[in-house]
């Protein structure tokens, strides 16, 4: 089992294997960050939970892949194993980029579930691979911030670094703009059909991370 950025308990995606799972954990300005890894995949992401020691390299590839870099290989995660609207959401989910975000109810029209955005916000919930995926990067109808498995303070940070201004405080604390020239102020609304792009979204093309391709219950 491995824990999830919402704190709850997810199997590893490649259970069956019986390498040992790998801890490594950094700081990401005031934020710890610990990744899992099994198989030579990433089996999960928790934030906010102190590491033993700060790993210089993981900081470095985490800070590039929030950046709009490439993600490297010890970083890349598999979501076989995962229901497939979760895969499917994620997969959307990774393909915005720095800078950018989209609604939970833009989100759900890009997977084809325009109905969906409560569900679509209980996947990036228990997102088992915050940061990687980017679900910080997802907010409310009105830009409210809403929960995040860090905590709306490293919420709020992500967000600030990627060039967002915010406003409010505690829970009423919601985008104001974009901060700088050639920052995005506009969401990432999409058709259904628009292309997937970004960091992690080369991994679902790959096909280390397929969206899932099943129609509509």
């Amino acid at each position: 089992m491995t824990l999830a950025s919402d704190g709850l308990s997810y199997p590893l995606v490649n259970s069956s294997k019986q390498d040992a799972t790998q801890r490594r954990s950094c700081r990401l300005g005031p934020h710890w960050v610990t990744v899992e890894s099994n198989g030579g995949k990433v089996a999960g992401v928790t934030l906010g939970r102190k590491g033993s020691s700060h790993d210089r390299k993981l900081a470095k590839d985490l800070e590039g892949v929030l950046d709009g870099g490439r993600i490297p290989e010890c970083l890349q995660v598999d979501t076989n194993g995962l229901p497939g609207f979760t895969r499917k959401v994620l997969g959307r989910c990774a393909g915005i980029r720095s800078g950018q975000v989209m609604t939970y109810s833009e989100l759900a029209r890009a997977v084809n579930y325009p109905k969906a955005a409560r569900a679509v916000g209980q996947v990036m919930a228990k997102n088992p691979f915050a940061l990687l995926i980017p679900c910080h990067r997802v907010v409310g109808s009105d830009r409210s911030l809403h929960g995040f498995g860090g905590g709306l303070d490293m919420k709020e940070w992500l967000l600030a670094r990627e060039g967002w201004q915010l406003e409010g405080t505690g829970r009423g604390r919601r985008l104001a703009g974009a901060i700088g020239a050639g920052r995005s102020q506009k969401s990432e609304a999409r058709s259904q059909n628009a292309e997937v792009r970004g960091p992690a979204a080369a991994a679902f093309r790959a096909g280390r991370c397929a969206p899932s391709t099943e129609s509509r219950g």
